[in-house]
């Protein structure tokens, strides 16, 4: 814990000789800007701080923050909960416009430069870099060139929408570039989370500290997709493009898409007809207008790029050359990543714009230069070398930490390939306040800015992400490496007005209530989603009514009872053979073993674990579909389901948290989802799922003949959660005609096999795409089970000789009638128009 010293916020923090220091100056006294937050924070105390510390990473665990590291060991990603240091970065006014100048400068510079590349490419005849490094790079997309000159819409507007720059900050106290991000930069959204919960710890702070806002930048960046998807009459059909939720920034895409009200797809999801871009929807094919993309270029189309992709879209290219689809940023933009290009900006801005870059550059050198080559080798413990290409695995590295044999090794890969490297200047970076356990110590940061186009030129966000490392001698500071972040705090000069994304009073927003598309791939997640989500309840509840029997069971009593829950497990686990084998003698007598493993262990399919992780997993395909609150419970159950159990009490205390947070998220699928076409397949499947699962069970009792037994009876009615309805409506008498109505025909039991079908066909009528005209596959297929159920009732078959016989024949055709219905919900709304396939390797 802190200490109680009401200076220990800065009573340990040392500052580096030669480094520049944040919060100190060079006399030693805090900066002006900083005094009132560090003042602010010696007042809250060490015990509120510790407090706000927990409050900070409860919001960032709720809202499903994360950053997704790669593991060397593991082709999976590994979620890691999002870091937020509670002391922001603070700049004013006056230096922040130096570096707001710099960053639209350069931003001009980018736009005129991939637009030479790709056109004129007057670079090379001017001589303003080797040729070398277009002509040899892959970066450079020979399938983009000409596409600025021929795209009309791309000679009026930027071609560059957005970029990112990442600086770092010298002991001389000026900012140096590293390097740019434009394909598909990341950073933006969690800058917009943390400025969201910080304001959220400390809202008088904030308010008092007169902090410029961030979303000003969101919404010029809307605006400017808007006018770029180039439509007018309507509004445009705008989609984020996502590599999917194993990619390390997917919380992100899902954030903005949402902030932004766009529609997030894979590249599944699209399909090119005719040279125009279609949303694969339940409703049918949604042209699209524009695609904010967060794919790297060489997979946006397998057609004309990387033929090995799956995360693009065959024929996108030729789509855009045609106009009839805008790429934000353009496809082709990735070359100005080339890390060669770094050492020649200084000259390319003097010959694109006639100015001297504003914002220089870290001292960088390609290698593929015999003079800079020989400059770097004379002194090579100063540098860094990093690849050319982002993309290229060799890692980056510096001489002091080379030695012996890797040093060598090192050497002459720079001698066999010099140009596939450049070298940079090892700058230390600056240090600033990390708020710790014994308060303030230093750590190592670069900041993240971000610019967008906008009406008159480019804005830079007043804001920003800081990712800093605690310890100081982290050279390489990212998130991938676990670096932590901060929020940038841009001081404005008088109070700032609140800034969000409504749209001006002057402009006209026509009323809707008709839903954007859904696309295929989202109604087939949410439709898994609900059947996941009842098939855990189901087994949740069979598992804790047989732990329940275990404790409860006394010298025989009950024990046939007892013996045919545990055989119940095994059957909607279809965990066979289990409580079903030839061992079963001994798994009764000592049933904890199978108890906990069909519980907890993810390995095992089909058991409660394995199908909890199965929910979950359909749910991040569908984040940006579902409420803060839908988000909240299942975050809880992830976290339960990693949970480890001991002992009896242990299940039963876990089996009550799950059925409690699967009934929160069943209620707020009916009270906080709109009835559009996403929330009929979730109902469809949730009322599907649970039909089968009281099949499957009835089967399984009238099987061993346990519909004999009065106390399996009482198992079955509470498992089902109508057992008090029951005692209630037959006076405590139980027979097998009365349960078997009430279960399967009593349409008051919302739990009963009536019930469902009801819903069903109900659903089935709200369903896109219909005609009155047209009985479509899946009509037939729920009017056939309607009708099938319908032709019977309990009476009837205790008319027969064996009613519980004939009772099983007839649930194993409604089943059947049930996959059908399944399939042809499948068939027609989530089998994709198109299914890619590799077409080639590499560039093929």
């Amino acid at each position: 814990m802190m200490t109680q010293d009401p200076y220990h916020l800065i009573g340990n923090y040392k500052t580096i000789p030669g480094v520049y220091d944040e919060l100190y100056d060079a006399e030693g006294q805090i900066r002006n800007k900083y005094k009132f937050l560090v003042k602010s924070f010696q007042e809250l105390g060490p015990a509120e701080l510790v407090n706000r510390r927990r409050d900070t990473d409860r919001i960032l665990r709720e809202n499903g923050v994360t950053y997704n590291l790669y593991q060397s060991d593991s082709p999976e990603a590994k979620e890691r909960p999002w870091d937020l240091d509670l002391f922001p970065l603070v700049m004013e006014s006056e230096e922040w416009r130096v570096l707001e100048r710099g960053l639209n400068q350069r931003a001009d510079l980018l736009d005129a430069l991939v637009r030479d590349v790709y056109s004129k490419r007057r670079l090379l005849y001017e001589k303003k870099i080797p040729p070398e490094i277009l002509l040899n790079e892959s970066s450079f997309l020979r399938a983009c060139d000409g596409m600025y000159d021929s795209n009309h819409f791309l000679t009026k507007n930027p071609a560059l929408l957005f970029f990112v720059c990442d600086l770092i900050r010298a002991a001389d106290g000026n900012f140096y570039v590293l390097n740019d991000r434009v394909q598909a930069p990341s950073g933006s959204g969690y800058s917009l989370e943390n400025r969201i919960v910080l304001s959220r710890i400390f809202p008088s702070m904030y308010r008092d500290a007169m902090v410029h806002r961030v979303a000003v930048y969101f919404r010029s960046l809307r605006k400017s997709l808007t006018q770029l998807a180039g439509v007018s009459g309507r509004e445009p059909v705008i989609v984020l493009l996502t590599p999917g939720p194993s990619n390390e920034t997917y919380f992100e895409h899902a954030y903005l898409a949402g902030y932004l009200g766009y529609t997030l797809v894979q590249g599944e999801d699209l399909t090119v007809r005719k040279n125009k871009v279609y949303m694969k929807t339940v409703e049918g094919l949604q042209q699209i207008d524009l695609i904010l993309r967060r794919v790297d270029d060489d997979f946006m189309d397998p057609l004309e790029l990387r033929g090995d992709s799956l995360l693009g879209v065959p024929g996108l290219l030729e789509s855009v050359r045609s106009g009839h689809v805008k790429i934000a940023n353009p496809i082709g933009t990735g070359f100005l990543e080339n890390r060669a290009l770094l050492p020649f900006y200084s000259d390319l801005c003097r010959f694109y714009l006639g100015e001297d870059l504003i914002l220089p550059m870290a001292p960088t050198y390609w290698m593929g230069t015999k003079e800079h080559f020989q400059l770097v080798l004379q002194n090579p413990e100063k540098y860094v070398f990093k690849t050319v290409s982002r993309t290229d695995e060799e890692k980056p590295v510096t001489f002091i930490e080379l030695s012996g044999d890797r040093k060598d090794s090192f050497l002459q890969k720079l001698k066999l390939s010099p140009n596939r490297f450049i070298a940079q200047e090892m700058i230390a970076s600056a240090t600033v306040p990390v708020l710790g356990e014994n308060g303030f110590r230093p750590g190592r940061a670069i900041m993240r800015t971000f610019v967008s186009s906008s009406g008159s030129g480019y804005q830079t966000m007043a804001g920003g992400l800081v990712r800093v490392s605690p310890s100081l001698d982290d050279f390489f500071i990212t998130s991938q490496r676990g670096a932590w972040s901060k929020d940038l705090w841009v001081l404005a000069t008088e109070t700032q007005k609140e800034e969000s994304l409504l749209v001006a009073k002057s402009d006209q927003v026509m009323i809707s209530r008709k839903s954007s598309g859904v696309p295929s791939r989202v109604a087939d997640n949410l439709f898994w989603l609900a059947r996941y989500l009842e098939r855990s309840e189901n087994q949740t509840r069979v598992i804790r009514e047989a732990v329940f029997k275990i404790l409860q069971v006394e010298d025989g009593y009950e024990r046939e009872s007892l013996e045919n829950a545990l055989k119940l497990v095994t059957h909607v686990t279809n965990s066979y053979p289990g409580f079903l084998g030839d061992d079963a003698s001994e798994l009764f007598l000592n049933p904890f073993s199978e108890l906990q493993r069909l519980t907890s262990d993810r390995g095992v399919v089909g058991s409660l674990a394995f199908h909890l992780r199965s929910l979950v997993m359909a749910s991040k395909s569908v984040r940006d579909r579902l409420s803060d609150d839908m988000k909240k419970i299942l975050l809880h159950l992830e976290d339960q389901s990693n949970h480890q159990i001991e002992s009896y009490d242990q299940i039963i205390d876990f089996l009550q948290k799950i059925v409690v947070n699967l009934s929160s998220l069943t209620g707020l699928s009916f009270e906080n989802m709109s009835r559009e076409a996403g929330w009929y397949f979730l109902n469809l499947g949730r009322r599907i799922e649970r039909s089968i699962n009281m099949i499957l069970m009835l089967q399984g009792m009238i099987r061993w003949d346990s519909f004999r037994d009065k106390a399996s009876f009482e198992t079955f009615l509470r498992i089902n959660d109508i057992r008090l309805t029951y005692n209630r409506r037959y006076s405590g008498k139980i027979d097998q005609e009365s349960v078997l109505d009430i279960l399967l025909f009593d349409t008051t039991n919302p739990r009963s096999f009536a019930y469902q079908l009801e819903q069903i066909n109900s659903d089935i009528k709200f369903l896109p795409g219909k005609n009155d005209k047209v009985v479509y596959s899946e009509d037939r297929a729920a009017l056939q089970l309607y009708t099938h159920f319908k032709m019977k009732d309990i009476s009837i078959f205790f008319e027969l000789e064996n009613p519980l016989e004939s009772v099983s024949i007839w649930l194993e055709e409604l089943h059947n009638d049930l996959k059908n219905l399944s399939d042809a919900l499948a068939s027609r709304y989530f089998n994709y128009t198109e299914e890619q396939t590799r077409i080639g390797d590499g560039n093929g």
